[in-house]
């Protein structure tokens, strides 16, 4: 099995699937060109993980661009963040 044929293809710019959900979670985030995932924040610590393309990871005061895959961010619990697809790509937030 492969995490990328997972999620179908849709229109929308940003869309997700939950692979995991027990103590931990692992969600597969499909963001598409320009597309942005808004400002948010997590609850928990967590772990951003490029699959395929480029996207770019915002905080107030850090910026972190993904453009290889296996290039990760950390996440902070409760730091307000978002994410912008520099190219289509694929990623794992695990959680």
């Amino acid at each position: 099995m492969n995490l990328l044929e997972l999620q179908t293809a849709t229109e929308k710019g940003v869309s997700t699937q939950n692979v995991l959900k027990e103590k931990a979670s692992a969600t597969l985030i499909s963001i598409k060109k320009d597309a942005v995932l808004k400002e948010h924040q997590s609850m928990t610590n967590a772990m951003l993980v490029l699959l395929s393309g480029k996207a770019v990871y915002e905080e107030k005061d850090r910026t972190e661009n993904l453009s290889a895959a296996l290039d990760f961010v950390r996440i902070p619990a409760h730091a307000t963040h978002k994410l912008t697809g520099i190219e289509d790509a694929k990623l794992l937030l695990i959680q």
